[in-house]
């Protein structure tokens, strides 16, 4: 089961935060030859997409210290939905696993100067 973390995000800015995955005794899983997704839409589930990150363009993993950083530029602040946007974090092992690392909601506090 993914864990659950919402964000508070302000419209218009970079927004990062970052994810370790580690297993049950605390322990950083290496994440070599792994890929990252995370996605952000309307609702769980819907059918309106904001944006997707991958590597390429706005995730980083630290393969030996089982971390991600995720970085989602002003422009995709930008393209969030108000009040609140769904989002999950899935990563990809080499054999094709998928697991849903984190998910929840992110809620935006407007700009004023856009």
């Amino acid at each position: 089961m993914a864990a659950q973390k919402n964000f508070e995000v302000d419209q218009n800015t970079t927004f990062t935060f970052e994810v370790q995955y580690l297993d049950e005794d605390q322990t950083p899983i290496q994440l070599h030859n792994h890929t990252a997704k995370l996605q952000v839409r309307d609702t769980q589930g819907g059918k309106k997409l904001a944006f997707t990150l991958t590597e390429q363009d706005g995730l980083t993993i630290s393969s030996v210290e089982g971390k991600i950083k995720i970085s989602i530029s002003a422009d995709r602040t930008n393209k969030m939905f108000f009040p609140k946007s769904a989002y999950d974090l899935v990563l990809v092992d080499p054999s094709v696993n998928k697991t849903r690392l984190l998910e929840g909601y992110m809620t935006l506090n407007r700009a004023v100067t856009v």
